[in-house]
């Protein structure tokens, strides 16, 4: 663990620092907290299991009654002090849009910032705020001076941010994409890393891959892939959409040059406030997309250059910070472990009960995540993913064409022990 995160750790352990990370919020928020502290206190420890405990932080959130969420892998529901800090500041800024009243953001911000580097073990000039991952992507593919005769080693199961913005890319600058596929079968670390390693040559400037992956849940070792990088001599591109808020991610300890992710999924925050992560040392090669406004501030910030610069929703970037801090009041490990029982214990119903199921890639233990996916065939995929909203209202990835449904279906703390077995249930009553 890098000095930055155990400091921080430190500072806003999880329960044990919440009185202080609430000290500024309105009377609402600090009742929120305090709910979840009284919870926390009555606990026989913050177990993955813990159904008192979990089902009683389901307060917090206002999701629709009989509506299973099961879509983290896209957007969540928000907890009460995310929703309740942009609504907050959403009023105070139609009452006074003045520049004065809105001089108070700078600090806002920047506080923001702090707590989402330390939260992931970086400092706050690595840290940039954009809208979402594909922009964050867009960032660093944009950015970084390629040419002819370089090469870009990606994965296939990456976003298409990270994917197909680099094939854009290339078209116009002229270097290469060398795309890998992983074993579909994943028995050891190994099978993720030598297939990347192989396809790393000379000319190999950059190693861009998803942490996880939207499309088959397949988890990589991001620590070990960058230092296969470095050795090669590329820098690394790690998309962290869906390891933001659900794993506990040390930035300085993984080493990578560029982290990007989206505050809209696993970390509960509100829609279109993001971040890019710069390392320091990848900072001096790496150009802005936009300049305007503000610049000779932003360039004297480390990555605030990266900032898409002007007018934007700062109350919005404060509520992301808000959600770091409902993560570390319950504590990110006991986080992490209770999505992925929840998605343990959804996959053991979905194989026991629906029958014509294939998981996509199926993975040693350790190398799955808290997405799902699978494919159900010999069944009418339409009318089942609509029967599956219209009637049973689970909320996830379902569709598919002719006979083959597709699912994704992503849990997290909002959902219930007796929600995965429901889902499981309706699946097969549907197919």
């Amino acid at each position: 663990m890098s000095n930055t995160r155990r400091n921080f750790l430190k500072t806003v352990g999880a329960t044990a620092g919440m009185s202080a990370l609430f000290a500024s919020s309105t009377s609402s928020l600090a009742l929120a907290a305090q709910d979840i502290r009284s919870v926390a206190a009555s606990a026989t420890g913050l177990s993955h299991d813990n159904e008192k405990f979990w089902n009683a932080l389901q307060k917090e959130f206002v999701i629709e009654e009989n509506l299973i969420m099961l879509n983290s892998a896209n957007m969540t529901p928000t907890p009460k002090i995310v929703h309740e800090t942009v609504i907050e500041h959403t009023l105070d800024m139609e009452a006074n849009p003045s520049f004065q009243n809105r001089a108070k953001y700078r600090e806002l911000t920047q506080k923001s910032r702090e707590f989402i580097a330390g939260f992931l073990g970086a400092d706050a000039d690595e840290i940039g705020f954009v809208r979402n991952t594909s922009e964050a992507n867009n960032t660093i593919i944009n950015g970084l001076d390629l040419k002819a005769g370089d090469e870009v080693v990606i994965w296939d199961q990456n976003h298409p941010s990270n994917n197909t913005a680099w094939f854009q890319r290339a078209e116009r600058l002229g270097f290469s994409i060398i795309k890998v596929t992983l074993p579909e079968i994943i028995n050891s670390e190994k099978d993720l890393i030598e297939p990347f390693e192989a396809a790393m040559t000379e000319n190999t400037k950059v190693l861009s891959f998803s942490h996880v992956s939207n499309v088959t849940g397949t988890s990589l070792p991001g620590k070990k892939l960058t230092e296969m990088a470095h050795r090669h001599g590329a820098q690394v591109l790690c998309d962290g959409a869906q390891t933001f808020g659900y794993l506990n991610i040390d930035l300085h300890d993984m080493g990578c040059d560029f982290y990007t992710s989206s505050g809209q999924k696993w970390i509960l925050g509100p829609r279109e406030a993001s971040f890019v992560y710069v390392r320091k040392s990848a900072q001096a090669a790496l150009w802005p997309n936009i300049v305007t406004v503000g610049w000779q501030r932003a360039k004297a910030n480390g990555a605030q250059k990266y900032e898409s610069l002007g007018q934007r929703d700062d109350g919005r970037l404060w509520a992301l910070g808000r959600a770091v801090e409902f993560h570390n009041m319950i504590g990110q490990d006991h986080i992490e472990a209770r999505i992925n029982y929840l998605a343990n214990t959804l996959r053991a119903h979905m194989t026991e009960k629906i029958a014509n199921i294939k998981f996509l890639t199926e993975q040693a233990p350790g190398y799955n995540s808290g997405i799902l996916v699978a494919l159900i065939s010999n069944t009418d995929a339409p009318k089942a993913a609509k029967t599956l909203y219209d009637k049973y209202r689970i909320g996830g990835n379902i569709g598919g064409r002719d006979d083959v449904l597709r699912v994704r279906l992503c849990p997290h703390i909002y959902n219930t022990i007796d929600q995965m077995e429901k889902t499981a249930d309706y699946i097969a009553a549907s197919v």
